[in-house]
Order: structure tokens, then C-alpha cells, then sequence
């Protein structure tokens, strides 16, 4: 896969005009036959890591009760979001921007008090 910082774009419209240039063919003429097999024409988006994001499963064991987007609580100041969960045993945990190293048990203070209203 290519480097994550060499990123080349056409711009709007003149995609084949771009590509062309890119693979030394006249514009108009770029066929399947004469694009290059090794070329990733796509190029890369995005990262190649998914940059803290947990997949889904790191939380199976728990249900999502609340979430809040930007907190300014100063306790999860700087974040882009906090979401408050219940396990099996109705504790009370918390993890920032999908992150599950992050996940933390809750059983008192602020935070334990201002999610009384959604526990299940």
C-alpha cells in the first residue's frame, strides 16, 4: 500500500486528464489494456490504522445507556465525545471517542449521578 503522506488528487472534473498525465497515455486513449496493472489509481484514504477507534466488539458486554458530543464537563474536556454503559451487573462505565483502553467504571461523583436518569 502506498505511504499514507504521498497523496496525489485530480482535481474536480479532470480525473482522466490527471490520470493521463499520471501514465504517460494521450487523454481520451486510457484504456484497460494500457493502465498500468501496478498502479493504485484509487490512491490512499484515510489512515492505515484506525487511530484509537475500537472495533465494536470490544464492547459487546456493554449498552450503551448516554453519550454526549463535545463535553465541557472538565472531565472529559478535549474530547469528542463521551458514551456511558451498563454491563450485565448494572455497573456503570464510560470510554471517550470509541476508544476502549479508555473504558472506565463509574460508581460514584458527577458523572455516576448524571447518568440516574438513563440506567436501565
Amino acid at each position: 500500500m502506498a505511504d499514507a503522506t504521498e497523496r496525489t488528487y485530480p482535481e474536480a472534473g479532470s480525473y482522466t486528464t490527471w490520470y493521463a498525465a499520471k501514465a504517460g497515455v494521450t487523454e481520451g486513449t486510457i484504456t484497460r489494456d494500457n493502465m498500468p496493472q501496478d498502479d493504485d489509481i484509487r490512491g490512499v484514504i484515510g489512515k492505515e490504522t484506525p487511530g484509537g477507534v475500537s472495533p465494536a466488539g470490544d464492547f459487546e458486554n456493554y449498552t450503551p445507556i448516554h453519550m454526549i458530543d463535545n463535553p465541557a464537563d472538565g472531565i472529559n474536556n478535549g474530547k469528542d465525545y463521551v458514551v456511558y454503559f451498563e454491563d450485565a451487573d448494572s455497573n456503570l462505565w464510560k470510554a471517550t471517542n470509541a476508544d476502549s483502553s479508555t473504558l472506565t467504571q463509574i460508581d460514584s461523583g458527577a458523572e455516576f449521578d448524571l447518568c440516574i436518569p438513563f440506567r436501565l
